[in-house]
């Protein structure tokens, strides 16, 4: 007898942007196959945390990790679980970051939109998800309408999108393509389950579109502004002076969108309204 596909939230202390002090990892299985979603960060405590979950709630040793993105608070933990032999899964376009994040690892895998994972006759559908990253993958579990998320849903306020690797336009779209499914909740990057799936990403959409109007009359009302200044504007309360670079490149994600769609031009470190 086939055993109920479990989705365990295991949170893992990681170096993250506050006011989220964990990244999560997902369990995704029975006591005859799992899966690991995220690895979370290379420190022992990783593969305790993973594997006191695992015997827990009784549930195979995971054959695939799917990373959903490179970043050094999802990533290098696969450091700590390479006893596993596990099959590891990212999208094409994080090649060589996931490569760099999880070394000595090398053997990787790749996951493409509209491809499926089968955990314990159980499909899993493959979304390409890009926003917060080029190759940012979600999961989607059909027959739970749960959804891993992994940074382009945070529990707590908004994820940031920025450069190098983030796109504001490809998050937007992102985000109408996550709201059309039918969800019951969704497993965010950091924090807690969303119970509230479709009004949780119809706030997040709110949120950076209101942001775009706020870049927009600054810069109708001081004419040229750097994204420093804009940023200083516009987020007046941050949990932690740490958290500023973020804001300002998620400020700078943006005015790209702006420019690509011809409203807004830049003139040596100035931008300004069309």
């Amino acid at each position: 007898m086939i055993t109920e596909l479990k989705i365990i939230r295991v949170p893992i202390q990681t170096p993250t942007i506050l006011p989220h002090t964990t990244t999560n990892c997902y369990l995704v299985g029975n006591e005859e196959e799992c899966m690991l979603v995220d690895a979370g960060y290379d420190v022992p405590e990783t593969k305790q945390l993973l594997e006191k979950a695992i015997a827990e709630n009784k549930l195979a040793v995971p054959k695939y990790i799917v990373l959903t993105h490179s970043h050094p608070d999802h990533a290098p933990g696969v450091r700590q679980l390479m006893h596993w032999s596990p099959i590891v899964y990212c999208h094409q376009k994080e090649k060589q970051a996931t490569l760099d994040a999880i070394s000595p690892w090398t053997k990787l895998a790749f996951l493409n939109d509209g491809d499926s994972l089968t955990i314990g006759n159980e499909e899993i559908t493959i979304l390409h998800a890009p926003g917060h990253t080029s190759g940012q993958l979600n999961l989607y579990i059909p027959s739970l309408k749960v959804l891993l998320a992994g940074d382009n849903i945070v529990a707590e306020g908004t994820s940031w999108i920025g450069p190098p690797d983030g796109d504001m336009g490809d998050y937007l779209k992102t985000l109408t393509r996550l709201k059309q499914r039918d969800l019951k909740k969704i497993g965010p990057g950091h924090g807690v389950w969303v119970e509230n799936p479709y009004e949780h990403i119809e706030f997040v959409m709110n949120r950076r579109l209101h942001r775009e109007n706020q870049i927009k009359s600054l810069l109708e009302k001081h004419k040229q502004l750097t994204a420093e200044n804009l940023t200083r504007m516009i987020y007046l309360e941050l949990p932690h002076p740490s958290v500023f670079e973020f804001a300002k490149r998620t400020t700078e994600a943006h005015l790209v969108k702006l420019i690509k769609e011809g409203t807004v031009i830049l003139e040596d470190t100035l931008y300004s309204l069309i």
